[in-house]
């Protein structure tokens, strides 16, 4: 008979293509996730998945039996996330994920939320990867783009605001920039093509001619430090620059923004650890709110003393 323990190891073939991005999906040995899969083939007497080059292909046996596998685990995530909302102790593990960047802002938070929920452990999950919440590889996810999932609760909770900075040595080096924005002849720290409409890959692409682009990256975290080590000018989140003492906006106020959100399923929303993480998520995103749209005084360098940035100043990124 079919064990329904090897089910999610046919899955994690099918979504990852390859039985190491299955292992690591589902953190055990490659050599398991083999095995597990000969053991369900076995039992329904088929082959499932046929070894190619380009990594693991459904049968036709996989590709009849895959949604009414997928619908089967649906059914038990749900069984799962119903049984969940019955406990309504605030203790246990809470598993959020952010971004690599944001994350050290939310650590800082999350000291906070020790002290009013001593019992309540948050798993902070770092990184790009958009994890889905509808088959809790998380709990919460905030996330920098509003979800087209339609079973998810999306909420908006923060506007951050993006500058332009460079490091104190590299603007007495080099001198500021003109009040155009205009980088000619400068050295800037830019983005790869996974970060292309970033507000900051926008603004150095409009504003960038003639230029000597120094660095591409994808992570917000390396165009920060980059630009802390004198390498040259970036545009990034003022979440992440305006606590460095030796960085400096080089041209005033906010170049661009983005929205933040809250997501989670709302079956899980009624969970008490995940409400309380919830209810303290909201509440940092409001107080510093003013902190993440980049309003803290901050002039260009080189302009005298540092005012609070004007409604004009600000532009909504395309």
């Amino acid at each position: 008979m079919l064990d329904w323990n090897d089910v999610p190891f046919f899955l994690a073939i099918r979504r990852a293509e390859t039985l190491a991005g299955a292992a690591r999906a589902l953190k055990v040995e490659h050599t398991t996730v083999g095995r597990r899969l000969a053991a369900m083939e076995r039992a329904l007497g088929a082959k499932l998945f046929v070894r190619t080059p380009d990594g693991f292909r459904l049968t036709r046996m996989g590709e009849e039996i895959l949604p009414l596998v997928e619908r089967a685990e649906a059914a038990l995530l749900q069984v799962e996330r119903v049984a969940l909302a019955d406990d309504d102790r605030a203790e246990g593990t809470v598993r959020v994920t952010t971004s690599e960047s944001f994350a050290g802002l939310l650590g800082r938070w999350l000291a906070e939320l020790r002290g009013k929920h001593p019992r309540v452990t948050v798993d902070l999950i770092t990184g790009n990867a958009r994890l889905d919440l509808s088959r809790r590889e998380a709990d919460i996810a905030v996330r920098f783009a509003a979800t087209r999932e339609g079973n998810l609760v999306c909420r908006r909770v923060a506007t951050l605001g993006w500058a332009v900075y460079a490091s104190r040595a590299y603007v007495k080096a080099r001198g500021p920039l003109p009040p155009s924005g205009d980088l000619r002849g400068h050295d800037v720290i830019g983005f790869g093509e996974s970060m292309a409409q970033v507000p900051g890959a926008l603004w150095i692409e409009e504003h960038g001619r003639g230029a000597d682009m120094v660095m591409r990256s994808g992570s917000l975290t390396a165009a920060c430090n980059a630009a802390l080590a004198d390498l040259g000018v970036t545009v990034i989140p003022c979440y992440l620059a305006d606590p460095e003492p030796t960085l400096v906006r080089l041209v005033p106020g906010v170049i661009g923004t983005r929205d933040g959100f809250l997501v989670v399923h709302p079956d899980l929303a009624r969970v008490a650890r995940v409400r309380v993480v919830l209810s303290f998520l909201v509440e940092r995103f409001a107080a510093n709110a003013a902190f993440l749209r980049g309003d803290a005084p901050a002039a260009a360098a080189g302009e005298g003393p540092r005012s609070r940035p004007g409604r004009g100043a600000r532009s909504k990124s395309r």
